[in-house]
């Protein structure tokens, strides 16, 4: 395929040139671009043992570039018609294929099923008609596939990314435009080129990873609009040379630019990141803000070691070596003895959080009863032996599970191992709440009326843990100075009532600060 060809082709993906309605496998008769996802190839390889094939995820993620793909393949091993879009089955056509599929479950039907759905469709139906189907589909059984791509991360493994860009983007460099007033300065073969590269490529993916770990999540589709917008930022070739001959600069159409400002709901998001938004050096003269802008960005798609540390995300570096070091075995670190830096800041973060003096790193579970307005702290003294762990967000579900996997989240864990039960409490840390201690831990605070989202999550996750212990109650400290450290001298009464109806004793702790 030639570059004119190429560019053709690329500006049809682009979101902000026209819908996305050519994008969608259904309508795309794009043959050139051909790639194996992940995904595709785990099917091809274990479809000799595959009984059920499920995959769910939103519109975009590319599970019907799959069914397109290995069509021929469930043919040859026996699956019936697969159902392309569960969605959009009548209810009574649902309700039937819940039925099928709870009779290869149980044995009872030869039949090979493939499944495309919204997740949460799929779920509610199948809760609907048999509510312990989900349950069942999910048990890790061998002969059943099952991926939902809402929580895939595409820029996760470089092969994958690599591959995909290469794909999508590979062409000749040759134009068949040889009277073209862009011969031998071609935005858009230089565009190719540079993203093409080992750093370009890196600087890509590091903007992808970014939007995935501060929450997001990119599907397939977007992230062949993100890579075509890349090299024609909208424009065909005739749209560029009219622009050129009008006398514009071509310069803002060159891959760096990918920052600039947009309407678009995914770029509006990378504009955010812009590494010129972020002080840092630069190399060469700069007179003007453009060209400190053009220089920052110019030097992210050559740093490859020092991407994520360029855009301007709080805290991204630290919260992906985080997300890093949870990835490796055991999986779990215990909380009072790891010495890892960013680990040690947020057990800092937490203890200011509930008291502001506080300048140490042993984890400390407080409680603040709501009705004295945070004038007197309640600090639990028996909560030395509780065993708090760091682990992957995996975890809690009793192991680690597809150990490749780098989940945006992890976890600070209380395990609970009783004769009654075995299980972990578990307060969760996204990218939001990361930042949020990260901040605490270096005293920055917000002046406000009610507890945010991130203090309520933190609250609960302390309640959970008291719930399971109620013995504490017998050391605590009570701190009536909200920015002290001293202990105060109290009286402390236990106060017993009996309940006129039911007959049921309830007690309550009276406390008095002493004069």
């Amino acid at each position: 395929m030639t570059l004119n060809e190429k560019v053709s082709l690329l500006v049809r993906y682009c979101a902000q040139h026209q819908s996305h309605g050519f994008m969608m496998d259904e309508r795309n008769t794009d043959e050139s671009f051909h790639v194996s996802l992940p995904e595709e190839e785990r099917i091809r390889s274990s479809i000799d043992t595959i009984r059920v094939i499920l995959l769910t995820g939103e519109a975009g993620d590319g599970k019907s570039r799959i069914l397109r793909n290995i069509g021929p393949l469930l043919a040859d091993h026996g699956f019936s018609p697969p159902c392309g879009d569960f969605s959009a089955l009548p209810e009574e056509h649902k309700k039937e294929l819940i039925f099928r599929l709870r009779k290869v479950l149980d044995g009872n039907s030869d039949e090979k099923l493939m499944i495309l759905a919204n997740v949460g469709v799929f779920t509610q139906t199948a809760i609907r008609y048999d509510i312990h189907l989900m349950e069942e589909l999910t048990d890790g059984r061998e002969d059943i596939f099952i991926c939902n791509f809402e929580k895939r991360n595409l820029a996760e493994d470089k092969d994958v990314f690599r591959k995909i860009v290469n794909s999508f983007l590979a062409c000749d460099r040759f134009c068949a435009r040889g009277d073209c007033i862009c011969s031998g300065n071609c935005a858009y073969g230089k565009n190719i080129e540079k993203l093409l590269s080992d750093s370009g490529t890196e600087g890509l993916r590091a903007i992808c990873n970014a939007v995935y770990l501060t929450g997001g999540h990119l599907t397939f589709r977007e992230l062949l609009s993100l890579l075509a917008y890349a090299v024609t930022f909208g424009q065909d070739c005739g749209e560029r040379v009219r622009h050129i001959t009008e006398g514009h600069d071509t310069e803002p159409f060159l891959y760096y630019n990918i920052f600039e400002k947009s309407s678009d709901v995914l770029l509006r998001k990378i504009a955010d990141m812009d590494p010129a938004l972020k002080r840092g050096p630069c190399k060469g003269i700069v007179k003007t803000n453009r060209d400190y802008i053009r220089c920052r960005r110019m030097a992210y798609f050559e740093e490859q070691n020092a991407q994520y540390e360029m855009l301007r995300v709080d805290y991204l570096p630290e919260f992906h070596g985080v997300l890093e070091y949870m990835n490796q075995r055991p999986y779990h670190y215990d909380a009072s003895r790891d010495k890892n830096e960013i680990l040690q800041m947020l057990k800092r973060g937490i203890n200011k959080m509930s008291s502001q003096g506080r300048s140490d790193t042993g984890l400390v579970v407080m409680d603040t009863p709501p009705i004295f307005d945070g004038r007197i702290r309640m600090e639990f003294l028996g909560l030395t032996d509780v065993a708090l762990i760091w682990n992957r967000y995996d975890l809690r579900a009793g192991r680690a599970s597809d150990e490749s996997r780098l989940w945006n989240r992890f976890c600070l864990s209380y395990m609970v191992n009783t004769k009654e039960k075995k299980e972990l409490i578990s307060l969760v840390i996204d990218y939001r709440l990361f930042r949020y201690l990260m901040l605490c831990s270096q005293d920055y605070f917000m002046n406000r009326n009610a507890l945010s989202t991130e203090e309520n999550a933190v609250n609960t996750f302390y309640r959970k843990i008291l719930q399971q212990r109620e013995q504490i109650y017998s050391s605590i400290a009570i701190r009536f100075e909200e920015k002290s450290e001293e202990i105060c001298d109290f009286s402390l009464q236990v106060h017993e009532e009996e309940d006129f109806f039911s007959g049921e004793t309830s007690r309550s702790i009276r406390i008095r600060k002493e004069d």
